[in-house]
């Protein structure tokens, strides 16, 4: 069965983002980064009010790093997705949207997008979800694949789809 539609960058980057979030990689900069915020705001605190008589400094501080880590928590997350978008538009030059092409062949589905190729075996498909703008296909730990739920004429075409791959929606 082939699918084929136009993938915008937001199409593309949808699909890299919960790799990178289920990374140890990027937990380990999430909280590394917020004890940095943290220490740096706490510093600032510091440097701002140890002269002032009528301040109690520790409450200040500690109020100043909590504020510090957990802006930093609330922007991470949106700053790693900008980034991957900044790249995926930089590697994929062109006028978006791009056209993407899935097709199931002999145990695997294969995505087109830009003349870039991913092939992923149908036997590894572990989970399939679909939430209100993806059908979200999972092949282990380190393989995604996002379809727009607007790729599919109706209901009865992803159902067809999904019958190809062997797996009904979770």
């Amino acid at each position: 069965m082939t699918l084929s539609y136009d993938s915008t960058l937001d199409d593309v980057t949808e699909a890299s983002v919960p790799l990178i979030l289920r990374s140890k990689t990027y937990a380990t900069n999430r909280w590394r980064g917020a004890l940095l915020c943290a220490a740096i705001f706490t510093a600032f605190a510091f440097l701002g009010f140890n002269a002032k008589e009528n301040i109690n400094l520790p409450v200040v501080c500690a109020a100043a790093a909590a504020w510090g880590a957990g802006l930093f928590l609330l922007t991470y997350k949106g700053s790693i997705r900008r980034r991957i978008a900044k790249y995926i538009a930089s590697e994929m030059k062109g006028p978006w949207p791009l056209p993407t092409v899935y097709e199931t062949t002999e145990g695997k589905l294969t995505s087109t997008t830009s003349g870039a190729r991913t092939t992923y075996t149908l036997a590894d498909l572990t989970a399939v979800q679909e939430d209100k703008r993806y059908l979200q296909l999972t092949f282990g730990p380190k393989g995604l694949c996002l379809i727009p739920l607007r790729a599919f004429d109706d209901t009865d075409h992803k159902n067809t789809f999904l019958a190809t791959l062997g797996r009904p929606i979770v």
